[in-house]
């Protein structure tokens, strides 16, 4: 892993997932790309504009200028821990805008940060979680936080489980996990999908695999999905390359 792309909003949940970007940087020597994803106001065109460009027109510039200085400081403080970062800020759409940049700086890996708590985040990127998983090209790294904006897990990576699949094979399982348990010297086990609700794990690795149609889904349910939603326990998903 060369670059690690971090999505973030400044809220709890994701600066949560901060120390995992710091773990995951510091073992594997990559690049951090802080992406921030700016939503911008609408301005309100009923208030006065006499001679100025409205008080709301004003509010959204202050927003905007705000959010590039949060994620200029949050890029100050990285690189004072001696990590190599580079900022994206933009405008768009939350899950675009991270498989754009995830695409744009070649990311080997997204960390994204995931909450039970359904905030205004959590409903733009807070869903974007899923879409990005489901749509992106590299792994998708997906922490869980609580509900205060804390780790569920602390940020360590001494287990490693992998989550079998019918088409899983022992050649897929070395090629996802091998340079993992050589950065984070840690141990490697293997559990079916019905075992890992029970197993001790600090991170789950599983293949996600496109559906052939409805009925597939329907026959096949997408364990992927129900495990970025109710998973305690960090989540690495990989992807079928297309």
């Amino acid at each position: 892993m060369t670059n690690l792309l971090f999505p973030t909003d400044f809220s709890t949940s994701t600066t949560a997932a901060l120390a995992w970007v710091r773990l995951f940087a510091r073992k594997t020597g990559a690049t951090i790309t802080l992406l921030h994803v700016y939503q911008p106001m609408i301005p309100d065109t009923t208030l006065p504009t006499i001679g100025d460009p409205g008080l709301g027109v004003m509010a959204s510039q202050e927003l905007e200028d705000i959010s590039r200085q949060r994620l200029g400081a949050l890029a100050t403080e990285l690189r004072k821990e001696g990590l190599p970062v580079r900022v994206d800020w933009r405008i768009g759409a939350v899950e675009d805008s991270i498989l754009e940049s995830a695409t744009e700086h070649s990311a080997d890996l997204i960390i994204m940060g995931r909450s039970d708590l359904s905030t205004f985040f959590d409903r733009l990127a807070g869903s974007a979680v899923t879409e990005v998983a489901d749509e992106a090209r590299c792994p998708v790294l997906i922490i869980p936080t609580t509900p205060e904006g804390e780790m569920v897990h602390p940020a360590q990576v001494h287990t490693i489980v992998y989550a079998m699949q019918p088409q899983t094979t022992q050649e897929l399982v070395s090629f996802q996990t091998d340079s993992l348990l050589n950065a984070f010297d840690a141990q490697l086990e293997v559990a079916t999908e019905d075992e890992l609700d029970e197993v001790k794990a600090d991170l789950i690795v599983m293949q996600l695999y496109p559906k052939a149609g409805f009925l597939d889904g329907i026959l096949h349910p997408n364990h992927v999905s129900q495990l970025i939603e109710k998973a305690d326990v960090p989540l690495l998903v990989y992807h079928e390359k297309k």
